[in-house]
């Protein structure tokens, strides 16, 4: 059997710092696209009702037995969905992790201890949620 790569190149400890800055960028954003889909729900859920009402009065569209603001809801539920992996995804791939990158949705509750194991290893601390990646003090 014929090996693919040395065993420095496989270790997963190998991150730059300039990766792990980049990740804790994404971890830190992910809150506030969180609260951008919290302020847009009520918005298109009242939107799509009125444009529901206004398309066939008086009761609204119905699609396949639905209305409009059901499906409206459905494809912001994909739309977060579709979040949650591509930022997952990215983190995943920023950091080197198979793990979070087989399971990019579910591993995003980890990737916080991840990144401090990371920064541990590299002799750095993170300085809070906001805060930027800096030596550990001793």
């Amino acid at each position: 059997m014929r090996r693919a790569a040395s065993d420095e190149r496989l270790s997963l400890d190998a991150v730059s710092v300039e990766d792990l800055n980049g990740a804790l960028r994404v971890v830190r954003r992910l809150p506030l696209e969180l609260l951008g889909f919290l302020i847009l729900l009520p918005i298109v859920g009242i939107g799509l009702s009125w444009l529901s009402t206004a398309l066939a009065p008086p009761y609204g569209l119905s699609i396949f037995g639905q209305g409009l603001v059901t499906w409206g809801l459905l494809l912001m539920l994909a739309l977060l969905f579709g979040l949650f992996w591509w930022r997952g995804r990215q983190v995943g791939l920023l950091l080197h992790d198979p793990a979070i990158l087989a399971s990019p949705v579910m591993s995003l509750m980890s990737v916080p201890g991840v990144l401090a194991a990371r920064a541990q290893a590299l002799g750095l601390e993170w300085s809070g949620f906001y805060g930027p990646l800096r030596p550990r003090r001793k």
